[in-house]
């Protein structure tokens, strides 16, 4: 199966089900709505039936803000306390839906609550699992190739010889610090795909599992990431080029950047059955050689072991 094949798999699964992308993006909605509340009740503290935040969308009117901060920041600090436990219980939410989507997208079948919220439960712990030993993994991966990228760069950019030079050197910072972070995040899903298509328990070699598809088939796999990437960049795009044309300066324009802000969520909730499609057909097409090894010797059913 070429890259193409694979990215085309993907994209046609994904859209093939209308219904299991909806009910994502109603179960992400309803984990924002507290948020969105309580900043909205910090803004209608704020600034009652004042005109000041309209006028902050058209251009950043900087007394308007630090008055705010001055006067209600601490109500910002709660506000984006709430933002931290709600990405963390994101992210555990994410983890449960995750085992309902690779439940649907490997029997080939078209999608069923039954069979889609057995496979968030029956995947739960075991992929929960997976997310510590990963989120680990990634967070001491990103301390240490942070410390080591940025700090060469900032010895490159002491002898730059221009701003433009300074600029490349930056980005260039940027992309070597965001590989491994990509490349982690790959082994975790590949991790999760060969839990789910051979019943395995293990964390620990389930991420090695992971891994070692990852670093075996580098080129092929690194190849689709980039490609299915390309889709959720330039949906941002889009939605970037609309929101700055439409802006959100009048009832009308809120009505209609409200629509388009739901349409993207939902697009986004597609992103990620596209992207769980994507790996999966190509893991499916490559793991037999890769895995052979490791398939020799199967966990016995009924053993639960981290």
């Amino acid at each position: 199966m070429s890259i193409l094949q694979a990215f085309s798999t993907g994209f046609r699964r994904a859209t093939s089900e209308p219904k299991m992308v909806f009910v994502l993006y109603l179960l992400n909605l309803i984990l924002a709505i507290p948020l969105a509340l309580a900043f909205r009740s910090v803004l209608l503290t704020a600034f009652g039936s004042s005109m000041a935040p309209a006028a902050m969308m058209e251009s950043l009117d900087f007394t308007v803000f630090q008055d705010f901060m001055n006067f209600h920041y601490a109500n910002l600090q709660t506000v984006l306390g709430q933002v931290l436990s709600v990405f963390v219980l994101s992210m555990i939410v994410q983890t449960f839906l995750a085992g309902g989507i690779l439940t649907v997208l490997q029997d080939q079948a078209k999608y069923t609550s039954a069979d889609f919220f057995k496979g968030c439960g029956a995947y739960f712990f075991r992929f929960f699992r997976l997310f510590l030993l990963f989120g680990l993994i990634l967070v001491l991966t990103a301390v240490v190739v942070a410390v080591v990228v940025f700090a060469l760069a900032e010895g490159l950019t002491e002898n730059a010889s221009s701003e433009v030079t300074e600029l490349w050197i930056r980005l260039v910072a940027f992309v070597l610090f965001l590989l491994p972070v990509m490349l982690i995040m790959m082994a975790g899903d590949y991790a999760k795909i060969h839990m789910v298509l051979h019943d395995q328990r293990s964390a620990f070699r389930m991420c090695g599992k992971g891994f070692a598809f990852v670093v075996r088939r580098f080129l092929p796999a690194i190849a689709l990431e980039l490609l299915m990437l390309l889709v959720p960049v330039l949906l941002f795009a889009v939605y970037l080029v609309l929101d700055l044309s439409i802006g959100m300066t009048s009832g009308p324009t809120i009505a209609v950047m409200f629509v388009i802000q739901q349409l993207y969520m939902m697009l986004r909730a597609w992103t990620r059955v596209f992207f769980l499609a994507g790996e999966l057909a190509l893991y499916r097409n490559l793991q037999s050689r890769p895995f052979a090894a490791f398939d020799a010797a199967p966990v016995a059913p009924g053993i639960d072991k981290v």
